[in-house]
């Protein structure tokens, strides 16, 4: 888990342009989150991350290690086999879970 803070003087909803929806939403100026994409992205634009750095981004695990993290995470699968497939179904399943 990664724990963001956002720099003094942003809004509480970051958004994504190339995606043109909202990328992140702060509440008292935390955002949390299990995506080390994200988390490195939002790094990058310069708040502040805690958490596990030493988790690869989810992009850049293999096949098993994707399937082991879902797994870690109680994310269903389904009939996903390619690393394409496995990659949508967990992000999808994780934006599904920020948006609670």
């Amino acid at each position: 888990m990664f724990k963001v803070t956002k720099k003094p003087k942003t809004p509480n909803i970051i958004w994504d342009t190339s995606g043109n929806r909202p990328l992140c939403r702060f509440v008292k100026g935390v955002f949390e989150t299990n995506d080390a994409a994200l988390a490195g992205r939002l790094k990058a634009l310069g708040h502040t991350v805690e958490g596990e750095a030493d988790e690869k981004p989810l992009d850049e695990m293999k096949v098993d290690d994707l399937r082991a993290y879902a797994a870690e995470h109680n994310i269903d699968l389904g009939e996903a086999k390619s690393k394409a497939d496995l990659l949508k179904t967990i992000q999808e399943a994780e934006a599904k879970e920020q948006r609670r």
